[in-house]
């Protein structure tokens, strides 16, 4: 079911308009064995088997033209390579993975699809948040050109990237801040690039030992304090001796 809730809307052009918006998630996941044991019995003249081969095809054949810059085209949409990124001079080359040149996807729903859709959606709303909650959306780890890497594997001395929303805190208060965190180890970032609102770049201390962590954001916006936890972990390795 799509779930969604009211927050503040930080882009406000008429706060009596517009001073709220909608952001919205899926509580389920249909995973590829769930989306064969649906066709399987949507149609008993194929088996399982027979479905997980169709889609591996589908898969390879949409990879290899994907790769190749096609729009592919699905009874349902269209799905499509697209290059994002900036440049200097007008004759400057596009060069992916280079800065900021990134390749992304987009996909176009079919009409008669949409339709569908939307006359059938299945959706609830939900408590909003409190004003001010600090949430984590993702984590990162930073490339020596500044360029984000989605590999969560560190050194110390390197960069981890937060990305969120009402990220700042109070370096003062020895409660707040960022955390790495097992079962073992609690220990406090001391250091950063960057610590704004929506990003934090925080230094990995020397000194952490080796192993996976949680990231753990802590804020105090008004009378109490909130907390977030990443939804992965990020792998600090020892510094190897030269």
């Amino acid at each position: 079911m799509l779930e969604i809730k009211t927050i503040r809307n930080q882009l406000i052009t008429d706060e009596e308009k517009d001073g709220f918006c909608f952001r919205s998630g899926c509580n389920q996941t249909l995973a590829e064995g769930d989306l064969i044991s649906e066709m399987a019995g949507y149609n008993a003249s194929f088996t399982e088997a027979d479905y997980n081969g169709m889609l591996a095809v589908l898969k390879d054949v949409s990879v290899k033209y994907l790769a190749k810059g096609y729009n592919v085209e699905y009874p349902f949409g269209t799905l499509r390579p697209t290059a994002s990124g900036t440049c200097s001079k007008v004759s400057d080359s596009f060069s992916l993975n280079s800065g900021n040149h990134k390749l992304g996807f987009l996909f176009s729903i079919a009409p008669q699809a949409q339709e569908e859709i939307v006359r059938n959606l299945e959706y609830k709303q939900v408590a909003p948040d409190i004003s001010g909650i600090v949430k984590i959306y993702r984590i990162c780890t930073l490339n020596a050109d500044a360029s984000e890497n989605d590999a969560l594997d560190l050194l110390p001395s390197e960069t981890l990237r937060i990305s969120g929303r009402n990220l700042s805190f109070d370096f003062s208060d020895e409660k707040q801040g960022v955390f790495l965190e097992n079962e073992s180890t609690r220990l406090k970032v001391t250091h950063f690039h960057r610590a704004g609102t929506n990003i934090v770049d925080a230094v990995i201390p020397y000194g952490i030992s080796a192993g996976d962590y949680s990231v753990k954001v802590v804020t105090k916006p008004g009378a109490s304090y909130f907390a977030d936890v990443s939804s992965e972990q990020l792998t600090v390795n020892s510094v190897i001796a030269e």
